[in-house]
């Protein structure tokens, strides 16, 4: 947790980012920093720019009765961020407002190419993107980039399962930029990207749990994002859900990932057509290598038994997992996120084991696991979210 005291400024500025349009009183009242303070601090912002006044509203609540209140809001077009994530099957960049709308983008399906060569490949869309937005350059606050998996303890490489992204050099980028750069895990990313950008909808408390290639699932308590001092914090796809199950790339055996990841369900989906074992699946692709998650949710979908077999096991899985993830730090919410889920089958049948896993809760608790929309451009967004906060919110 990050224990550094916050100056006031920084205080007052997470509170509307988090509750805009907000009253000064509502402010000094939630904040506990003194009205007087929180006058000559938004009186400050409104100088520079930062916030503006919206004028008089009615607010209704246990203390206002009514009474009418000057509110304050964010100029959302103030600073911007750059965000990037990469992985094995996107790269993305974009630049965001204080809101997370997206400014401008570019996308990339991932290539060899690009993935041997992958610093000086996020060096030039950066120029690229530099170059489309020559207007709003003077309010970059700072670049963030999502990565698929952590940077080590000495900030030199990636540390992955993956073996593809080798030739990823942090310290090269950062000195090829004049802006400031932070970089963090790809779901950590997301989940701030969703507690900065999407207040209304996001508690202090949640976990945020990303099935793709591979897996993960950020915790968010009490408004910050829960770090450990190991690469282990996070990395539930290493949880055991089967003993004695498939022999996962870490050495145990029945890790969550080998049945409910992408890059799972895609080997076992390519042996499958090797051995001609699947008449739907060879039907939609030529070769074992073509074969992508969507092939896997358009076999499910069209009826293909073994392919249903895969994927219900891994819900079932997951849906333990999850279950398990409820009761042993009880969140206020838990968002799932993937392009698994954003298949309304897929997403219905684990909604049901949900139900079923978690119904000794209480028939409410279902309602507190939310699959959100898939895109890939979200890593990047939190990218920028944490740009924005790190050198802005925060500076």
């Amino acid at each position: 947790m990050n224990n550094v005291k916050k100056s006031n400024r920084t205080k007052i500025l997470e509170y509307i980012f988090r509750n805009a349009p907000v009253s000064r009183a509502t402010i000094a009242e939630s904040t506990e920093i003194t009205p007087a303070t929180v006058t000559t601090t938004t009186a400050a912002l409104i100088n520079e720019g930062i916030i503006v006044n919206l004028g008089e509203a009615e607010q209704m609540g246990d203390n206002t009765l009514g009474r009418k209140r000057v509110l304050i809001d964010l100029n959302r077009d103030y600073v911007y961020g750059i965000g990037i994530e990469f992985n094995e099957k996107y790269i993305a960049f974009c630049i965001t407002n204080l809101s997370g709308k997206v400014i401008d983008e570019i996308m990339f399906s991932t290539t060899y190419k690009a993935v041997t060569n992958i610093t000086e490949f996020i060096v030039q869309n950066v120029d690229t993107l530099i170059e489309r937005n020559k207007e709003i350059v003077p309010k970059l606050v700072g670049i963030g980039i999502a990565l698929p998996g952590k940077l080590s303890s000495n900030q030199t490489e990636l540390v992955t399962d993956s073996k593809v992204w080798k030739s990823f050099q942090p310290q090269k980028i950062k000195e090829r930029f004049c802006l400031p750069i932070i970089m963090d895990n790809n779901v950590r990313c997301m989940a701030f990207g969703r507690y900065l950008f999407e207040p209304q909808t996001t508690p202090e408390n949640f976990a945020f749990f990303h099935v793709g290639i591979g897996m993960y699932c950020a915790n968010m308590i009490d408004g910050e994002l829960f770090k450990a001092d190991n690469y282990i914090a996070g990395e539930i796809g290493h949880t055991i859900v089967k003993v004695d199950g498939k022999c996962c790339e870490c050495g145990k055996s029945g890790c969550l990932q080998t049945y409910a990841s992408e890059r799972w369900l895609i080997k076992a989906a390519k042996l499958l057509v090797e051995n001609k074992g699947s008449i739907i699946l060879n039907s939609l692709v030529e070769s074992p290598e073509e074969i992508s998650i969507e092939h896997i949710i358009t076999a499910y979908n069209l009826g293909d038994e073994i392919i249903r077999g895969y994927l219900l096991e891994g819900l079932k899985y997951l849906s333990m997992t999850i279950s398990n993830l409820s009761i042993l730090i009880n969140p206020t919410k838990i968002f799932l996120h993937g392009r698994l889920f954003d298949d309304l089958e897929v997403g219905r049948q684990l909604q049901l084991y949900i139900d079923k896993d978690l119904n000794f809760m209480g028939n409410h608790y279902g309602s507190n696991i939310e699959i959100l929309p898939y895109s890939p451009i979200n890593g990047a967004i939190g990218a920028s979210a944490r740009a924005i906060d790190a050198y802005f919110i925060n500076e």
